[in-house]
């Protein structure tokens, strides 16, 4: 399946997006993120990473970061 991401990386901005949660909560969310995939600081959390920890297709995490940031 073919995935049209006009960007892999995803930001605490975006989670945020995602799940309507607060700033902080997304930030938590993020370092667990890190945390699982053994992530450093600088390196960046993706859609993939986003999309399995959230048990959610990548073509739905990809989707709404299309519509809500073009």
């Amino acid at each position: 399946m073919e995935v049209n991401l006009r960007r892999l990386s995803v930001f605490t901005a975006d989670l945020q997006l995602i799940l309507g949660k607060s700033m902080r909560t997304c930030q938590r969310h993020m370092q667990l993120i890190r945390d699982m995939y053994a992530l450093e600081k600088q390196q960046p959390v993706t859609v993939y990473h986003v999309a399995e920890y959230l048990d959610t297709p990548v073509s739905k995490i990809a989707a709404f970061l299309k519509i809500n940031r073009n």
